[in-house]
């Protein structure tokens, strides 16, 4: 199960996650794998997916239309799309694959994006998601910052650093300790991590 999470502040927007993916061999028994999950979407946008393994091809999925429909950028307009594409997508899936294992049937996106239109900071985060093959997807708003799964420690220490307008570096920082740590507690979770930040410039990966 990914372990992912988003915040903003004054400075930006962090965004980080481990790349350890499950699969099932023939006997039913699960396999661990590598996959990239964190990708722009354009200039000022991206998506980070977790859950069910097959988030990473419809983020991909996504990014291509985006890039296909020019024009379409600004964050909220990209959520109303992506919630009918994602969960058209999804239903495709099921429909010919059938339900995911019992305990891997959460998907879940993290939309991230910044546009000067909106109200200062200008950031904005939104969250899609399922939690047992339910569809449509929801989606849900997010004030300043999102952890998936959720752990409240994390949230915690991520908001009071927000909120006292934690530079970049040290909230990437902040991040990486806690992938990290979620590592050592579960074998789900781990390296190699990835990491960016959007700021007014842009989307920018980073490396950690």
């Amino acid at each position: 199960m990914t372990q992912a999470l988003a915040g903003f502040n004054e400075h930006g927007m962090v965004l980080a996650t481990d790349s350890l993916a499950t699969r099932f061999d023939a006997t039913g028994r699960p396999e661990f794998f590598n996959v990239e999950k964190l990708f722009p979407l354009g200039k000022f946008s991206a998506i980070l997916s977790g859950g069910a393994g097959v988030s990473v091809p419809l983020s991909l999925a996504l990014r291509r239309e985006i890039q296909r429909r020019r024009g379409l950028d600004d964050l909220e307009e990209i959520g109303g799309f992506a919630l009918s594409f994602l969960s058209q997508g999804y239903e495709r899936h099921l429909a010919q694959h059938g339900p995911e294992p019992e305990g891997f049937r959460r998907i879940y996106f993290i939309l991230a994006g910044y546009a000067s239109e909106n109200p200062p900071p200008g950031f904005s985060l939104f969250l899609l998601g399922s939690e047992d093959n339910e569809l449509p997807l929801r989606l849900t708003p997010v004030s300043q910052a999102v952890v998936m799964p959720r752990n409240l420690g994390m949230e915690m220490n991520l908001c009071k650093s927000l909120a006292a307008v934690a530079p970049l570096a040290e909230l990437l920082k902040m991040s990486k300790d806690f992938l990290e740590k979620m590592a050592t507690l579960k074998e789900e979770v781990g390296p190699p991590y990835y990491f960016a930040i959007i700021t007014t410039d842009g989307y920018q990966a980073v490396v950690m």
